[in-house]
């Protein structure tokens, strides 16, 4: 019997940096019987979409992986995926039901108000929606259960109400809780607090890697703009991968130095502090194993920067402009290299003739 440990998110908790580590560390895991599922971590993402889907036809990735950890021979596995953390009940019982004849455990990893709220936002533009920083916060603080803000941020981080749902995916499931560091903390505490969750030795990996997934306030601003752009046009698949994966984390987010930081505003800080302690008093009724303190997730506040924004739509045009000629550059530049340029402009090209032809033609 294989223990499956089953991290779940949450969303902008470290996740992308945890999974970079055990995607690396994939052969030293199987070395001392840890799995890690798939021949890649692409792999894991389909088949957690599989898992949450009700199509059946799309399940197919979900079984394939549960079939690899059938196989296994070792003593555990961990498969890493934070839209776990939204899976339906229906979803979970889908789980529960493959992984019958193993021992679960549930990790979750939380962080604080203060900083995944703007997190959240910015990951939300980068996603292609356009709502201004300061419309989301309203629907975060003010909204309710139906709104689109409200929704899309308290689905993600509910964390005690994602601990019940996924509690069901066996009689005897463990309940893993582990929070993020605050900051300042050493670098890697976060990789040892969740090592200490599915039973690894920290010291055996190696956890340097760097992966900066967030953005400078202007950068997030000019992505915004771009998003509602791209509202307005019937738009592939394929954009919006360019826009998350080359524009925001392959170019632009290498400003972020240069930039202001995002931070909560002033006058939401009490509010901040009194919901979490809301719902660190939830998470206290749910039994689970915490690593980390659930002080942790009271944010802290220090007092304001010049290196900080409230409100990224207020900073200066000159900066917008600034980050988004960088981004424009860049864009021209991977274009130009990769031989993407497009044709259809200019005196020597003959798309023109092509189509005075063809209404000849007609």
């Amino acid at each position: 019997m294989t223990t499956v440990n089953l991290h779940i998110g949450t969303f902008k908790t470290g996740t992308s940096y945890l999974q970079s580590v055990l995607v690396h560390s994939q052969s030293q895991l199987a070395d001392v019987g840890v799995l890690w599922p798939g021949g890649a971590w692409a792999d894991q993402v389909a088949a957690t979409k599989g898992l949450m889907t009700s199509r059946p036809g799309k399940r197919q990735a979900w079984d394939k992986l549960m079939a690899e950890v059938d196989a296994w021979s070792g003593g555990s596995a961990i498969i890493s995926m934070e839209t776990l953390s939204m899976a339906s009940p229906s979803a979970v019982r889908r789980a529960a039901s493959s992984l019958r004849d193993h021992r679960v455990r549930v990790i979750l990893t939380a962080r604080d108000l203060g900083r995944v709220i703007p997190a959240q936002w910015q990951e939300s533009v980068q996603n292609g929606k356009s709502w201004s920083y300061e419309t989301y916060l309203d629907g975060v603080v003010n909204g309710s259960e139906g709104d689109r803000a409200y929704d899309h941020f308290w689905n993600k981080h509910d964390w005690a109400g994602i601990l019940r749902t996924w509690s069901a995916v066996a009689d005897d499931a463990e309940l893993v809780l582990v929070t993020v560091p605050p900051s300042g903390a050493p670098r890697g505490l976060l990789w040892e607090r969740f090592c200490a969750g599915v039973s690894l030795d920290s010291t055996a990996y190696d956890a340097t890697t760097s992966v900066n997934e967030s953005l400078g306030a202007a950068s997030a601003e000019v992505l915004r703009y771009v998003s509602a752009a791209l509202e307005d046009r019937d738009t592939h698949r394929q954009t919006s991968r360019v826009l998350k994966k080359t524009l925001a984390k392959g170019v632009l987010n290498g400003r972020k130095s240069a930039e202001p930081t995002l931070v909560l505003p002033h006058h939401l800080q009490e509010w901040a502090v009194e919901r979490s302690r809301t719902l660190i008093a939830d998470l206290a009724a749910v039994e689970t194993t915490t690593i980390g303190t659930l002080e942790d997730l009271e944010p802290r506040f220090a007092g304001r920067a010049d290196s900080e924004t409230e409100n990224p739509s207020s900073l200066p045009v000159e900066d917008l402009l600034a980050t988004a000629g960088f981004g424009l550059a860049a864009l021209c530049n991977i274009m130009a290299e990769n031989g993407l340029a497009p044709r259809g402009y200019g005196p020597d090209d003959s798309t023109p003739r092509r189509v005075a032809r063809r209404e000849k033609r007609q």
